[in-house]
């Protein structure tokens, strides 16, 4: 890896510290197995990639404007559990601690303010690494953008997008906007697969040059043309919908200084008193720090 910004899509670390640590308390009883997860994997990451800048990006754990937009956005997946509720707060306070920038913004997903940093970074001419095994990222690959999925130890490029999903990056959007996302309860157009929707939008730029050419869907080579016509058009609001649920905003106002991205490690201070408040001893052991 050469030496762009690392983007952390700290909160999917965060949950994945939870689901795959055995419980541990803190000093004072409070669990901390998601925080120890999130901790050891970032300073894994630090000390492997030794970046020159970086930055934590947190959902804010409000509900957004999806929900707004579609109430039943992110339903299926019911409330968090009640150990991991208390770190929410406190990992941010960790990733601070370890010398990260760290952002979140009420109102907004991780995903918005992960597309919003790397669209501005790009355009000061910095090349962006985005850390998340997230499918719904690979949106924002493109040339100085890749996406990095710590759990494969794999790199994502344009290329790897087309081969990994079978639709070019712009196109991702599209995509789910046709097959929608269950993972995050986009319904996406009834019926209609991966395969179908590689095949349209192999044929059509995106969703509205393809109802836009609606009615030559029927004669394409594609199985089921004719009824796959139809499923379009029964539910074209929802793929629409879908797409704009599944669309990471680009613009998010939030604030920005791209100097207060430059990472030189944790302040051995703060970060040794927030280990010991939290038995965070291992984390903070290994973590690279200021000289």
């Amino acid at each position: 890896m050469a030496d762009p910004v690392l983007l952390i899509d700290a909160t999917a670390y965060l949950f994945r510290g939870h689901f795959s640590m055995r419980p541990i308390p803190a000093p004072d009883g409070t669990p901390v197995a998601a925080l120890f997860g999130l901790g050891m994997t970032l300073q894994k990451l630090l000390r492997e990639h030794r970046p020159r800048r970086a930055a934590a990006v947190f959902d804010a754990g409000a509900k957004t404007f999806r929900n707004e937009l579609y109430p039943d956005y992110k339903a299926n997946r019911g409330d968090p559990p009640d150990e991991l509720i208390p770190q929410f707060p406190l990992a941010p306070q960790m990733t601070q601690a370890m010398g990260l920038a760290t952002f979140w913004e009420r109102g907004y997903e991780a995903d918005d303010l992960l597309a919003t940093l790397s669209c501005r970074l790009r355009s000061a001419g910095h090349e962006v690494t985005i850390v998340s095994g997230d499918k719904d990222l690979t949106q924002l690959v493109e040339a100085g953008v890749q996406l990095y999925d710590l759990a494969k130890d794999t790199l994502l490029d344009e290329a790897g997008v087309v081969a990994r999903l079978g639709v070019r990056a712009a196109q991702v959007p599209d995509y789910l906007g046709l097959v929608g996302d269950s993972s995050d309860n986009i319904p996406g157009v009834r019926g209609v697969g991966k395969v179908a929707a590689i095949g349209l939008l192999a044929a059509f730029e995106d969703l509205d040059a393809l109802y836009a050419g609606l009615d030559r869907v029927p004669d394409l080579p594609l199985r089921g043309a004719r009824g796959l016509a139809q499923k379009l058009d029964r539910d074209r609001d929802l793929a629409f919908l879908s797409r704009r649920l599944a669309t990471v905003l680009r613009e998010v106002p939030m604030p920005f200084d791209p100097a207060a991205l430059d990472y030189s490690g944790a302040d051995p201070r703060l970060l040794d008193d927030f280990a010991h408040r939290w038995g965070l001893g291992r984390v903070a052991a290994q973590c690279p720090k200021r000289s």
